[in-house]
């Protein structure tokens, strides 16, 4: 299926929808939607659920933050046409853009104050090899803690309405 074909199916994957739903203060609805459909990451979406969770919104993410995790194929690929498949999936949503716009990765902030994308390594690739400098993401920390370290993202980050 080609990019534009996939997304006229999508329901959630795109950045106005995730906008809409955080301007009516449903973020974290449309984040399970999300992953629960067009996103197809069920394992992400129950185990946000297991324990309190504190999100940013969307914010304009500065992509150097992510340095550490591993460009091209994500470390977990081991198989060559896993792999292959990889780089298929992004060199179609590089040729998509033009009729869709991406929705925001989903990253966390983990208690050492590094950066983990937990949905999103095709399109953290895609935007690196377009040289993007930032993307619209969302990150989110557990507990107290997670919520004090979140207070770093500033509304000046947040992704700009459009309206």
């Amino acid at each position: 299926m080609l990019m534009e074909e996939m997304t006229l199916c999508m329901t959630y994957g795109n950045l106005e929808t995730a906008m809409t739903y955080w301007k009516a203060g449903r973020l974290e609805e449309w984040i399970q939607l999300f992953l629960r459909n067009d996103g197809d990451n069920l394992a992400l979406a129950d185990g946000l659920l297991l324990e309190e969770r504190h999100y940013t919104g969307i914010v304009d993410f500065d992509l150097r933050l992510l340095e550490q995790v591993q460009s091209g194929a994500p470390e977990y690929l081991s198989k060559p046409n896993d792999i292959e498949y990889f780089f298929l999936v992004v060199e179609r949503m590089k040729a998509g853009l033009s009729g869709w716009n991406p929705p925001p990765l989903v990253i966390e902030l983990r208690s050492d104050g590094s950066f983990y994308v937990c949905d999103g390594r095709h399109r953290l690739e895609m935007y690196r090899q377009l040289g993007v400098q930032s993307a619209p993401a969302i990150v989110w920390a557990t507990g107290a803690e997670g919520a004090e370290a979140l207070r770093g993202f500033s509304t000046a980050e947040t992704v700009p309405d459009g309206d």
